[in-house]
């Protein structure tokens, strides 16, 4: 990683400054869990001190939350490549997939993340967020699924309720301490579900009863 010693000066450098945080951030929680991310590491990882990071992000939950919508735009911009070659659920579910850091912070968004904000923090995220959804929004109304549906709304009933089935699944699929190792061994073992799939199996639900309740769309998903 590419290390600025001095002390960003100019938007340019606080710009360049903001990004290798988030990079570092994004790095650490790829292998750890939100508790076990350090600012002070993130802050050697840069190459500051903890008190200059403070700077950028006021606290733990805006950095993540900065990550959150980064890795928000991320996933539009596969969403963009990837819904003209699948079906609707099967291009949802691949641009999920190939995310596991927006999945990772989707589990943690509303019960960590969320907390601890102001005013206007909540509103300025909430208001990106809406942005950005939006968009995701228009991008999957151009799938031949959807775009005989007279309804604007079915993309984003859609994507709400998938947000809401990615946040169970993943706490489904990633169980921690014992219970991960109780259900490793016969008849316990009915409760361990694979993330991937288990994933897949209510985003072809949810996407297969929206299209049905459609008006005008005659395409099969």
């Amino acid at each position: 990683m590419c290390l600025i010693k001095q002390r960003a000066n100019n938007p340019e450098q606080k710009a360049l400054r903001r990004q290798q945080i988030l990079n570092a951030t994004r790095l650490r929680f790829t292998d750890l869990p939100y508790e076990d991310v350090n600012l002070n590491h993130i802050a050697k990882d840069v190459g500051m001190t903890k008190a200059a990071l403070y700077r950028y992000f006021r606290n733990k939950e805006t950095l993540f939350l900065a990550l959150f919508v980064e890795t928000l735009n991320d996933l539009v911009t596969a969403a963009e490549q990837e819904v003209h070659h699948e079906s609707l659920a099967q291009a949802i579910t691949n641009t999920l997939l190939a995310n596991p850091v927006y999945c990772k912070l989707s589990a943690i968004l509303h019960t960590v993340l969320e907390r601890n904000l102001t005013f206007d923090e909540a509103k300025q995220f909430k208001q990106t967020l809406f942005i950005l959804m939006a968009k995701y929004a228009q991008i999957l109304g151009e799938h031949d699924a959807l775009k005989l549906s007279q309804s604007k709304d079915t993309s984003i009933s859609i994507l709400m309720q998938v947000q809401q089935a990615l946040i169970g699944v993943w706490h489904m699929t990633h169980p921690v301490g014992a219970i991960a190792e109780v259900i490793e061994h016969s008849p316990l073992d009915i409760f361990k579900q694979d993330f991937n799939k288990t994933l897949l199996t209510h985003i072809q639900k949810i996407v297969s009863l929206e299209v049905k309740q459609a008006p005008s769309n005659t395409i099969p998903v």
